[in-house]
Order: C-alpha cells, then structure tokens, then sequence
C-alpha cells in the first residue's frame, strides 16, 4: 500500500475518531507531539541529542557529587541496564559523559559529566523553558492549571500500580 499524505490523513482521523476518547490514546498522541516537537527545537538550536538521552544527563547534573553508576540511573529511569548503557556510550561518544571505573568495586561503572555535558544542561534547561512556554500559552490560565492537576493525579495513580 502507498501511503500518499492525503491517505495517511485519512486514516488517522479514522484511528483518532476510534481511539480519541481513550486517556491512554491521548497521553500517548501528546508524548510522542512533544517529543517530536522537543526534538525538532533541541536540533534547530544546535544540541546533537535527543529528548531520550536528555534524563541520563541530568541525573549526571544532579548527582554529579555521586557519581551514579549506570545501574542507579537505569533505576532511577526504570529501564533496563541494557538500554541506558546504549544512551551512555552515545552521550559518552558526543563529548557529553565521562565513563570511569568505580576505585572500590573494579566490576561497577561510574558516569560523570563533562564540561561540555554541564553546560548543555544548562543550556536544555532553559531552551526547555522556552518551549514550555510556547506550548503552555496556548492555554488559558486555568487549563493550564487543571491540565497540570489531571496529569499530577493520573501519574500519581500510576505510580501507585507499580
């Protein structure tokens, strides 16, 4: 089957009009138009990474006195170990991570970040801004608070299952 645009239109209005009162179907479409979205701007602005790898780093940032192994951050991030270390050896390739032996336990990688890695923290952190605010205005005041105590409670629930 082709998909030309006008097809490929057709059948997500068809996919959408049979899923589109579904939370999860929304929660899903809207993750995946932010990150999309991220991604694009994180790439206009100059950054080499995605908004995937972008959670490694920070938790790099904040527990830099640390040091954290790829162990704690695949659970902090509850993924597998596995597909962290692919996100570590990227970041680590592209300048942004440091990988280095742990002095008390030889078996046990420990992740720090670079200068380079620093300062594109810092340099998400308010790129991030900036595009919470261009999505964020298309919402009144009170949307934007109700949709942030809906996804608040949703999350918490969430959580809660696991």
């Amino acid at each position: 089957m082709i998909l030309t645009e006008e097809l490929r239109q057709e059948k997500k209005m068809e996919f959408a009009k049979s899923m589109g009162h579904l939370v999860s179907f929304n929660i899903q479409t809207l993750a995946l138009g932010m990150t999309r979205y991220s991604n694009r701007e994180l790439g206009r602005m100059g950054f080499s990474l995605q908004l995937e790898q972008l959670p490694i780093l920070f938790i790099a940032y904040f527990c830099a006195d640390e040091s954290p192994s790829q162990q704690n951050i695949a659970d902090l991030l509850q993924k597998d170990k596995s597909g962290v270390q692919r996100s570590i050896k990227t970041l680590e390739r592209d300048g942004y991570l440091r990988i280095v032996n742990d002095q008390d336990d030889r078996r046990k990688n420990l992740i720090q970040l670079t200068p380079a890695g620093r300062l594109v923290v810092e340099k998400v952190q308010e790129a991030a801004k900036t595009m919470d605010h261009v999505v964020t205005k298309q919402l009144s005041e009170e949307e934007l608070t109700q949709f942030l105590s809906v996804s608040r409670k949703i999350s918490l629930f969430l959580e809660q299952q696991f």
